[in-house]
This record gives C-alpha cells, structure tokens and sequence, in this order.
C-alpha cells in the first residue's frame, strides 16, 4: 500500500513537473523561446505587444512573468500588464506581484494582457527588454520549462508601407507562399526582426509566388528593391 501511494505521488508531481504552456500574440502568433518582437514605434496603438497564455496540459497550472533584463533602459518606461498593470517595472521583479495567475486545463488568458515601451530612447540606440515566462506550484517553486523573449524597441528599424515601387503584395498575412505582383525586375530580401536575413530571390516581371514555408511563424521584414537602388519594405507574417 505505500508502495503503491508513493507511485502515486511520484506520478502526480512528474505530472505538474511536465505541465506546459505556450505565449502567443493577438493574431495568433506563437512566441517562442528565444524570439525577439520588435517595434519602430512608442505609440500604444502600433506598439503594445497583446499576449495570451494557454495551458496545453491537462492539470491547472500557475504562471509568472519576470522581468529578467533590459539594454539601455531602466524599465521605468515599460508598461507590462498581467493580471495587473505595472507602468515602470522593475529588473528582477516577478509579475503579477504577490499572486499568480491562474489557469484552467486548456484554457487561455484573457483580454488586456500586454507589454508596451513608451521610452524613446536617444534615437538611435535599440532598447531591449527580456522577459520569462514560467510555472510555479501552490508553494511559489518554479517548475516546468520556462519561456524566454525579448521585447525591442528599434527607432532605426525602417518599415515604409507606401508603394515606393511598382510591386504589390496581394496579402501580408500568409501560410506558405507571398503573392507578389511586380511590373518591373525586383530583388526581393526577407529579415526575421533581429536583423538577420532568411530568404533572398530574383522577381521578373508579373505574378510571382515567393515561397516562405521553411521560415517559422513569425513577423517579417520584406524589402524590395530595383536596379536603380529604389526600395519598399513591408512587415509580413508567416503562420
């Protein structure tokens, strides 16, 4: 009989230990771990990064944000809302502060959930904030497998949906392939939002597909350009 109520309590903590969650945006975005979100604006309308986390385990899980760094901010001008709203946060500072937030098997949090910078920074410099999200149990212990992201604010991070050239995108959310009409020669290059670049092609003339189905479901920066040096860059999101 101990044996067997030993198992059990061994199985029910590998359980809760096992318990998982995933982060996404409002348009239904997964942030995964290590992904960086990056914004040009300090405007609360284009710049608030909406969240919401659900339990895809089968158990209640508790969950917890911590404010775990920042590059060149102090976190004073971070809003970051779960649960409750913090305007000016602290590095270190587990969020909500004194509770968790609940969550129901399958379930999701709900509406207003959110991080924003309104700090401009000087200009030029690019402002990071880092952020974990992760699981505790009913005593405050951290279990489970935590999830890490940054939050950015990059003055210089050039996006100008304007048609600058003769091309047009016929949509810019999309699963595998983006539709791009063009009526002349276009070099096509494609950055995830830290910069790096992950697809570069040809355009001739017409309807061309660009295909994206090996790049994860993220945001991404499109920069089309023409022989003689003109651009446009666009944000498209893969999902």
């Amino acid at each position: 009989m101990k044996k067997n109520l030993l198992f059990m309590c061994m199985l029910f903590g590998a359980v809760a230990m096992n318990a998982q969650f995933t982060v996404e945006d409002d348009e239904g975005n997964f942030i995964e771990d290590g992904d960086v979100v990056a914004y040009n604006s300090i405007i609360f309308d284009e710049a608030s990064l909406e969240f919401f986390v659900t339990n895809t385990s089968s158990d209640e899980i508790r969950s917890r944000i911590e404010f775990v760094s920042a590059t060149n901010a102090d976190g004073s001008q971070m809003e970051l809302c779960y649960g409750e709203c913090y305007t000016g946060i602290t590095i270190g500072e587990n969020y909500p502060v004194g509770f968790d937030i609940v969550i129901a098997p399958g379930a999701q949090t709900g509406l207003g959930n959110h991080m924003f910078n309104a700090d401009p920074g000087n200009g030029t410099d690019v402002l990071d904030y880092v952020f974990r999200f992760y699981q505790v149990d009913v005593a405050g212990n951290e279990i489970g497998t935590p999830l890490s992201m940054t939050y950015r604010y990059d003055p210089l991070l050039g996006v100008n949906d304007q048609n600058m050239l003769d091309v047009t995108i016929a949509s810019t959310v999309v699963t595998s392939q983006i539709i791009a009409t063009t009526f002349e020669p276009l070099d096509v290059t494609i950055y995830d939002l830290q910069g790096r670049q992950v697809l570069s092609q040809k355009l001739d003339i017409g309807q061309q597909a660009i295909d994206v189905s090996n790049l994860r479901s993220q945001m991404y920066i499109v920069q089309f350009e023409n022989t003689e040096g003109a651009s446009q860059t666009t944000k498209i999101v893969v999902r």
